[in-house]
């Protein structure tokens, strides 16, 4: 058996050593202070990912339904919808529409957003003259092209929103009393993308999700079986033409055969790229952050609680707890009571972009952020017990380190200077909320699972 397949094998002592001593008892006050901040980090998360998400009744140059990476236009300038950023944030939205403590009003502006954006991707999906097709990555906020050079095609974009649209349709086939006439003009748009990932996935030459590097990876290998698997099954639950399906399915498998390659059983750790092709040239680790997001984004338990994801997670946290000065400083003061804290985790130990230049890599919110979350899913996978309250505990130190670095006012960024801890690079990132909450929702689940 592989160690990709491996469900249950990781050694808990091995994957937490970094965080020994470092967790603090869930029934505290220091861990109510931290909960009190989460929770008003909650709601301006929220606020502000719908701020970034353009609506039907918008009056300005952006297309309803385009999804902004961040409202910053210089320094740098992230004013563009990339289709991977807005996939994410599309699924974490479909969430809260689950969330019983949301009125029926918020759902409802909700929805709009949501129909604003297939709106939005049956319109890119119409674009002609596009170099790299549906892989272009990003595109202005008005729905035109983005015209200057790029690191394309990047594929898991077609994926992602596949299953972004792909949960839409599920969402509505439960609570619209099925509507199969919508669920199937849903399905056409997410039979266009998953069609052209079917002729694209085994090609070597695309782009990886930090723009760097190009080559077959984890990442994006993981985002398309995962979405060709949902797509196959929504076929068939719609009585699709069954060989939509098995199309879908054959490449899921054939993909699901490429994935153990990406253990390297010399480093010990789940590799982000092989065959690469092109890109940055000083990655020689191969040790990447994005295989924990591979993991965390489309990953089943299984995968998720594997020893393979765990040693990668592992190593991950030891390079950069060691290479940050900001990881120095172990505790930090939410609410006038001392909360200890984890490592800031990056995107690889040998980055150089700093936000808005190549000055040196640093930490990211957003990657700290799904730290938090991969502890509390792990969590409750383990259901209830001491492990499984030891795993909230963890989490908390991580999204304890979060809530160090973000600003006073609860602003997010990109980064945090690997030195002085404060924010650097684009400002209310979408994806830095977005991670966020769905971090929270996940540590709910979990401490539900205690209870």
């Amino acid at each position: 058996m592989h160690a990709l397949d491996m469900p249950n094998a990781w050694d808990a002592e091995a994957l937490f050593s970094a965080n020994d001593g470092l967790v603090t008892d869930i029934h505290s006050a220091a861990t109510q202070a931290l909960e009190s901040w989460i929770a008003v980090q909650d709601t301006f998360s929220r606020k502000h990912i719908l701020n970034n998400f353009v609506s039907s009744d918008n009056n300005g140059d952006a297309r309803p339904g385009a999804i902004c990476a961040s409202p910053s236009r210089k320094h740098p300038d992230y004013y563009y919808a990339w289709t991977r950023d807005s996939a994410l944030v599309v699924l974490e939205v479909i969430a809260w529409l689950d969330d019983d403590t949301f009125d029926s009003v918020f759902k409802d502006e909700l929805k709009q957003r949501l129909d604003a954006y297939v709106g939005f991707t049956r319109h890119l999906q119409g674009l002609k003259n596009l170099k790299y097709g549906l892989g272009e990555a990003k595109f202005h906020m008005d729905g035109t092209a983005f015209r200057a050079p790029w690191c394309n095609a990047q594929t898991d974009g077609p994926a992602l929103r596949a299953r972004a649209i792909l949960a839409y349709t599920q969402h509505i086939i439960k609570h619209a009393n099925g509507d199969p006439k919508r669920a199937h003009e849903l399905f056409a748009l997410v039979r266009t993308d998953l069609d052209y990932v079917t002729k694209v996935w085994m090609h070597a030459g695309n782009c990886d999700i930090w723009e760097e590097s190009r080559g077959m990876h984890f990442y994006t290998l993981l985002a398309q079986k995962t979405a060709l698997e949902e797509g196959a099954r929504m076929a068939r639950t719609l009585d699709i033409d069954n060989d939509v399906a098995y199309v879908y399915e054959r490449a899921a498998q054939a993909i699901a055969h490429k994935l153990p390659e990406f253990w390297d059983v010399d480093h010990g750790y789940i590799v982000a790229t092989l065959n690469k092709t092109g890109g940055i040239r000083t990655k020689n680790s191969n040790l990447d952050a994005q295989v924990l997001l591979a993991a965390l984004h489309h990953g089943t338990p299984k995968l998720l609680a594997s020893r393979a994801v765990a040693a990668t997670v592992n190593r991950l946290v030891h390079v950069f707890d060691r290479m940050y000065v900001v990881n120095h400083v172990q505790r930090t003061k939410i609410d006038g009571h001392w909360v200890d804290v984890a490592a800031a985790v990056g995107r690889y130990p040998e980055d150089v972009y700093d936000g808005d230049g190549s000055r040196g890599g640093n930490p990211w919110s957003l990657l700290t952020s799904s730290v938090a979350e991969y502890h509390y899913r792990l969590a409750v996978h383990m259901g209830n017990g001491p492990l499984a309250q030891y795993l909230v505990q963890v989490g908390d130190t991580y999204m304890a380190r979060v809530a160090r670095h973000t600003d006073a006012d609860h602003t997010m960024r990109e980064q945090w200077d690997k030195n002085s801890g404060y924010g650097r690079g684009a400002v209310h990132l979408t994806w830095s909320y977005a991670a966020h909450t769905s971090a929270s929702r996940w540590r709910h689940l979990a401490i539900t699972s205690l209870t």
